[in-house]
């Protein structure tokens, strides 16, 4: 099998500089959102017309949003360049990093459609929905050329199975929030965990579109703790699967934390950009614990027969 020594070091230290850029991208979306920084530059691919605008607060905000997607398109282009030169036996590298520039591209046209369409709320929940896929193709694209990723080679489990559920249900969770934003129902419910006036329920379409988001969240930690426990019970075999399931429920705690307060506290923007931050961090977490499992662990040497023990 195939691992980390088969990749250089530069290009090991570019995938993560790769992910973190995309990791900020996402950050500044959500920053962008809450801030109601989208028009800040009201024309695409330009500023205000130029190609270095004036500078106020939401134009900032905004410009500074497509200066990291260029930097983050220009790392996705060397990648895939680099891994077109060396690294074509590799697929878990190879055909992402091409598939990623694909994703660039698109990505880029959903943005300018999001601003030429003044924020037209589909086009923004694509415009994330696609930038969070884009941070997962990454991942894999990391592990691999850090530790080696093995579909074939390691057998599906009960734990595999699971955490590749968990994974499914925050980015599903991840879908929800974004259309609670866009809906304009995030404060639809200024309790927490109840809705409004102590009801669990208030029938109505933003407290619905609310509460669904809340019920998202229950389903994503339900199938985390689902994931801890089976990892738990196999933590002989998979210490790191273990750990990382317990780190990513740890991430998930404080995110639903970031959550309640962002409720309780009045919806302060400072808050949501937390929120939205973290929900990355979230989805990258338990990205990662979905490929733990096909990372194949280096068997511990043993004793061989018949060998006298060592004073």
């Amino acid at each position: 099998m195939r691992n980390r020594l088969d990749t250089g070091p530069p290009f090991r230290y570019l995938t993560l500089i790769t992910l973190a850029s995309i990791f900020a991208l996402v950050v500044l979306g959500g920053v962008v959102r809450v801030t109601e920084s989208g028009l800040g530059c009201p024309d695409w691919p330009l500023c205000h017309g130029r190609i270095i605008p004036d500078a106020n607060v939401a134009t900032l905000i905004e410009y500074t949003h497509r200066l990291v997607a260029s930097l983050v398109g220009v790392l996705v282009l060397a990648l895939a360049i680099i891994a077109w030169r060396r690294y074509r036996t590799r697929a878990w590298i190879f055909w992402p990093s091409l598939i990623g520039v694909v994703l660039v591209i698109v990505q880029s046209a959903l943005g300018g459609a999001t601003v030429l369409t003044e924020l037209e709320g589909d086009f923004v929940m694509a415009h994330l929905a696609l930038a969070e896929a884009l941070a997962a193709l990454f991942t894999l694209v990391a592990l691999d050329a850090w530790k080696g990723v093995a579909f074939s080679e390691v057998r599906l489990d009960r734990v595999a199975i699971l955490a590749a559920l968990a994974a499914l249900a925050v980015y599903l969770l991840l879908i929800t929030g974004s259309y609670n934003t866009v809906s304009g129902a995030s404060g639809a419910c200024n309790r927490w965990p109840l809705c409004q006036d102590g009801k669990l329920l208030v029938l109505a379409k933003l407290p619905v579109i609310h509460m669904v988001h809340r019920l998202a969240s229950v389903i994503a930690g339900v199938t985390a703790l689902a994931v801890v426990a089976g990892a738990w019970q196999n933590r002989a075999m998979r210490p790191d699967v273990a750990l990382a399931s317990l780190l990513a429920l740890g991430v998930y705690a404080i995110q639903v934390l970031a959550g309640a307060l962002m409720v309780w506290w009045g919806l302060p923007v400072e808050m949501r950009a937390l929120h939205l931050a973290l929900a990355t961090v979230v989805w990258i977490a338990f990205v990662i614990l979905a490929l733990l499992p096909y990372i194949p662990v280096t068997p511990r040497r043993t004793q061989a027969p018949n060998q006298p023990l060592s004073k």
